[in-house]
């Protein structure tokens, strides 16, 4: 598939599930916030003692991450998103803080910033769409200013599946992503971009399979007897690194802090 042709996927598939997207992730993190509360920790602490606070998302999507840091960090925020129907839901969420606010359409390729602008770069559940990543990473680094931190987060394959189960997985309910990295291999890609690692955290939570295609499968006409014959024919170590059930799997979900020298 072509860069172009997926990218207008992916949009496709935001704008659809916009107005169901906090509902969505606020079921499958049990939270409000939309996050899992261990992740918004993450987050928060990344930023919170940083000098330089103008901090850049790459896919904002409906401002579940920027409406905690506004909070609790107050600074120069920048969201940018490919979809405008998720731009439009940040902007209702953010409007108490729209002095500080900046949000963007725009397409993480062609990143419309001149070198060392940021103090912050937060990039979460979005890299699995860049066709390059390493190149996504080389951006990121541009942007920010010298000590500036990068936070990364994503859905990542047991560090032990070598078989590839998670991605086989992925393809079977999701039309749109491009790859996922295990948390060691995205922290050395980090790391050979031009970063220090500061930290690594790898949050384990449960996901139903009802969850996965109303989120996924159901914008691609995946029905979940499709999920279920797949998981069902999972080879044992695949259902023991995922804890796989009838109903429901684990996820792993890698969040990285990062320095860049």
């Amino acid at each position: 598939m072509s860069s172009f042709r997926r990218k207008k996927l992916v949009q496709e598939y935001y704008s659809a599930r916009a107005n169901q997207y906090d509902r969505q992730k606020s079921r499958t993190w049990k939270t409000s916030e939309g996050f899992g509360k261990d992740i918004l920790k993450e987050i928060l602490d990344g930023f919170r003692e940083f000098n330089e606070k103008t901090i850049l998302e790459i896919g904002v999507g409906t401002g579940r991450n920027a409406k905690p840091l506004l909070e609790k960090i107050e600074p120069c925020f920048i969201g940018l998103d490919l979809s405008k129907k998720m731009i439009q839901a940040a902007k209702k969420k953010l409007l108490g803080h729209k002095k500080n606010v900046n949000l963007i359409l725009g397409d993480a390729d062609h990143l419309p910033f001149a070198s060392d602008s940021f103090g912050g770069v937060l990039c979460m559940s979005t890299m699995h769409y860049f066709f390059d990543q390493e190149k996504a990473l080389e951006d990121f680094r541009k942007l920010l200013k010298k000590k500036g931190i990068l936070i990364y987060g994503d859905l990542s394959p047991h560090e032990f599946d070598n078989d590839e189960f998670f991605e086989s997985l992925e393809r079977t309910i999701s039309k749109v992503h491009v790859r996922y990295y295990k948390t060691s291999e995205m922290k050395r890609m980090i790391e050979k971009s031009g970063f220090h690692v500061v930290r690594v955290r790898i949050i384990e939570y449960q996901k139903t399979y009802d969850a996965l295609i109303e989120d996924k499968g159901s914008y691609f006409d995946v029905r979940i007897d499709s999920l279920r014959r797949f998981t069902e024919g999972a080879s044992t170590k695949a259902k023991k690194q995922y804890a796989l059930t009838e109903t429901a799997m684990n996820l792993f979900y890698s969040v990285i802090r990062a320095m860049k020298e």
